[in-house]
């Protein structure tokens, strides 16, 4: 098991989990010094820790499978986790499980503490693609940022706005949601600019969308 350093390499766990006929989840906010004991626990009660032997006996026994998926950024005190489980899976009678087709998973800022759990991106299916986009609230703040980077009357200072919000759009995680999403944002800077700046003043360079993000090799 392990936990995850890297946003995206979570995301793309959770997501490929998903979409392989896990569907069935729980999530929670544990600090960094339990994780061991929560992997221990979760390994005892449901076997997330199998090797691929045991669970190909498990299913083949009607058993069902659990993984656990454990997000800890770096140099923070607390860890994300989810606990992703098939149809047949026992913890359905013993855990308070939604469905990721009904409910969707998100993924909240790193920068969190236990009683603000804020969620940045969400897991969904587009065009029959399971993806993870941004929540609502997340595209409205990134839409008022940008509108409040172009009307700034300051030419230096709003340059350097829209330099930053375009570079923090650059590191997002390169989602196919995700990187509509930006793919959207940037059409609406480039919208306000045209509408709110003089003719004569060029807009900082837009690079493209984030890069796709790399396949991470899982069991």
């Amino acid at each position: 098991m392990g936990s995850m350093r890297y946003k995206a390499a979570a995301m793309q766990r959770v997501q490929d989990l998903v979409r392989r006929g896990y569907p069935r989840w729980v999530a929670g906010v544990v600090p960094r010094e339990k994780i061991a004991r929560l992997e221990a626990k979760f390994a005892a009660r449901y076997a997330t820790a199998a090797d691929r032997n045991e669970r190909r006996r498990r299913r083949r026994h009607g058993a069902g499978n659990a993984f656990l998926v454990v997000y800890l950024p770096p140099r923070q005190p607390y860890a994300v986790w989810w606990l992703l489980v098939d149809e047949a899976h026992p913890a359905q009678h013993y855990e308070a499980l939604q469905d990721a087709r009904q409910v969707r998973i998100t993924m909240p800022n790193p920068y969190w503490c236990p009683e603000v759990w804020q969620a940045d991106y969400e897991l969904v299916r587009l065009d029959n693609i399971w993806t993870w986009r941004l929540v609502e609230a997340r595209r409205d703040e990134w839409a008022k940022r940008i509108r409040d980077a172009v009307s700034r009357s300051d030419r230096e200072t709003r340059n350097r706005l829209v330099r930053q919000a375009i570079y923090s759009m650059r590191k997002m995680p390169g989602f196919r949601g995700v990187r509509d999403d930006v793919r959207a944002l940037i059409r609406d800077m480039k919208s306000d600019w045209s509408r709110i700046r003089r003719k004569g003043e060029a807009l900082p360079a837009i690079p493209k969308r984030p890069p796709y993000v790399r396949r991470i090799k899982h069991e």
